[in-house]
């Protein structure tokens, strides 16, 4: 089976930051963005949400990687290629830096799988975090040669025990940032600090709990 598609485009931080050495896990509609049931099926169909530049700009200028991890099975159901998911990338990186400068995304990954499909990226299976978390800790974290190239990784991860404990993160302060069941459960696979947020309102929701150290983020159990 096909992996996932990886957008890779790990940007300097701003001038005086260091990095952390922590992943920012972004889910995409509901999150940065507008979602829609029928899909976003174009560059403009793209709405982002209020303030959610100036909180990923926020988690740059604290020493974040951000990667954004999305489900898009429209892919797989022949709605279209990955040409449009460029594009519409694209616009979303456009939208973001015309709002706050540091607004960038390291990484974008997109599972193009629909459910049946039973692949080991698409959330709540925490494929695209491990490949996330692999990629942007590389030392040093190398660019690909284009500036946004798709790339299809082997989708075989490890797989994943949901009865037992939420396992420790590479990286205490890594979190995830979603509106579904399926994110925090991406999240809590990997270890990651979760934070749920209404869809209409996005990661605005959780900007003063994300930026503060001492914040678990939310509970959750991948059974109930």
């Amino acid at each position: 089976m096909r992996g996932p598609i990886v957008e890779f485009t790990p940007a300097d931080f701003p001038e005086g930051v260091n990095e952390n050495g922590a992943i920012a896990f972004l889910d995409r509609d509901g999150v940065l963005n507008l979602g829609k049931s029928t899909y976003i099926n174009s560059p403009d169909e793209l709405e982002i949400l209020p303030g959610a530049p100036e909180v990923v700009g926020d988690l740059r200028r604290l020493g974040f990687r951000t990667c954004i991890v999305t489900n898009q099975s429209p892919i797989m159901r022949g709605l279209w290629d990955e040409s449009q998911l460029l594009l519409i990338h694209q616009k979303l990186r456009e939208l973001f830096v015309k709002y706050d400068e540091d607004a960038l995304f390291d990484m974008i990954i997109t599972c193009p799988h629909r459910n049946r499909d039973n692949c080991s990226c698409r959330k709540p299976n925490p494929g695209m975090l491990q490949l996330g978390s692999k990629l942007l800790r590389m030392q040093p974290v190398k660019k690909f040669d284009s500036k946004q190239k798709i790339v299809e990784i082997d989708s075989k991860f490890e797989a994943v025990n949901w009865w037992k404990e939420k396992v420790s993160p590479v990286n205490e302060l890594d979190l995830m940032i979603g509106d579904r069941n399926s994110d925090m459960g991406a999240g809590w696979a990997v270890g990651a600090r979760l934070f749920r947020v209404p869809q209409s309102i996005g990661i605005k929701n959780v900007r003063n709990r994300i930026i503060d150290e001492n914040d678990k983020g939310d509970y959750f159990n991948p059974i109930r």
